[in-house]
């Protein structure tokens, strides 16, 4: 209860509402914001099990990397060395998740509301990540 009254999801869900709200009907409007709900809660479960994973994993790949470390520490060193020095360099031209995210959501419907919820879920202020974790 308290972070949905803390500020950035409270601004985040009124925006998510007014822009799902601007769409059609109440009905229309109702469904997709059950759809954005779900698109948070999806979010949130997909992050959560993620760190449940993560935790429970901890001790294989602690032991991993105890064994493994200096084999893998010196070449990631000596690349990262040549890039800051500028001997390695890359173009990435690709538009990333935020390009095809904006042209989903432009779309409009159901999809967008799912996709708005799951974006907005995931990006956490410092309240919110604060009562999270």
């Amino acid at each position: 209860i308290l972070t949905s009254i803390s500020p950035c999801p409270l601004a985040t869900n009124i925006a998510a509402i007014s822009y799902i709200g601007s769409e059609g009907t109440p009905g229309h409007t109702a469904i997709c914001g059950a759809v954005y709900t779900a698109g948070r809660m999806a979010a949130y479960l997909a992050l959560g099990a993620l760190l449940v994973v993560g935790i429970l994993s901890s001790s294989l790949l602690s032991n991993f990397l105890q064994r493994h470390m200096n084999r893998i520490l010196g070449p990631i060193l000596i690349l990262t060395g040549m890039i800051l020095v500028g001997l390695l360099s890359w173009n990435s031209t690709g538009k990333g998740i935020s390009e095809g995210v904006r042209k989903q959501a432009e779309k409009g419907g159901i999809p967008a509301a799912l996709l708005l919820g799951a974006v907005f879920a995931l990006s956490f202020c410092p309240v919110s990540a604060a009562l999270f974790f």
